[in-house]
């Protein structure tokens, strides 16, 4: 039976723990919080829990699903590790060009980004089928035979695989993932701060755009922070285009 290893149980690490079960892979997982993966484990998204170093030494395939910062500490520390010449190691952090720089000299090494997700945090929201049909980005590295071993294992877990450049990467999702999250953000503050003073009618009044926008701003703080931080300049640019943008469309009156 093969053996994937999941560094990070939130949500994401949780999915792809429960995509490979599906699959027939036995799944070990780690995480920095105990409670994390204490829930993975008895959620039956992981078979068993296990230390990294076990992880890296068993598992064929290992998937780092950390925030930004904790997967640039994790592919950082590849760099002092052994791995094996079979061995493939992917992350799925919504920034790429920082982690794909630090990771270029780790052969086994290839970054990811699954574009799924969901405002519901940890293992309990895991579900096997968050990726069907999604598209998942990959960076293509100078080995051939390991970008496409990493393009197979997006296939099975049903995504889409899509190769992009890093730096690109970037500065597209600034426009299509992290300002609407950064918008959804500021609109659900400025909805809370109005339902303070009547909130069944703001509720009432709230149609499907506001909705979503709302499920959004229940997103992490702390990861979207993070993601918000390291992708700061591409961020601002798109940000300033878009009041830019809102200045041009004057409301009459």
């Amino acid at each position: 039976m093969p053996q994937l290893g999941v560094i990070g149980t939130g949500l994401i690490g949780a999915s792809i723990a429960l995509a490979a079960q599906n699959r027939g892979w036995e799944v070990l997982g780690f995480d920095r919080d105990p409670a994390a993966v204490s829930t993975a484990l008895v959620s039956d998204a992981i078979d068993r829990v296990a230390e990294r170093d076990e992880i890296y030494a068993r598992c064929s395939i290992v998937v780092i699903a950390a925030h930004v910062s904790g997967t640039l500490d994790e592919v950082l520390e590849l760099r002092r590790r052994v791995l094996r010449g079979d061995q493939l190691v992917v992350d799925v952090a919504s920034v790429k060009e920082p982690i794909a720089f630090a990771g270029a000299a780790v052969a086994a090494f290839v970054p990811t980004h699954p574009m799924a997700g969901g405002e519901r945090r940890g293992p309990g929201a895991a579900r096997a089928d968050l990726f069907q049909g999604r598209t998942w980005c990959y960076v293509p590295t100078a080995d051939d035979l390991r970008t496409e071993r990493a393009k197979a294992f997006i296939q099975e877990m049903g995504a889409t695989p899509l190769a992009v450049d890093a730096h690109e990467h970037d500065e597209i999702v600034a426009l299509t993932s992290h300002l609407p999250q950064l918008l959804a953000y500021v609109f659900t503050q400025c909805v809370n701060e109005r339902a303070g003073v009547d909130p069944a009618l703001v509720d009432a009044l709230c149609g499907p755009a506001a909705r979503e926008l709302l499920r959004l701003g229940r997103s992490s703080p702390q990861m979207w922070d993070e993601i918000f931080s390291a992708n700061h300049d591409a961020l601002r640019h798109e940000l300033t285009r878009f009041l830019e943008a809102i200045d041009d469309r004057r409301i009459p009156g």
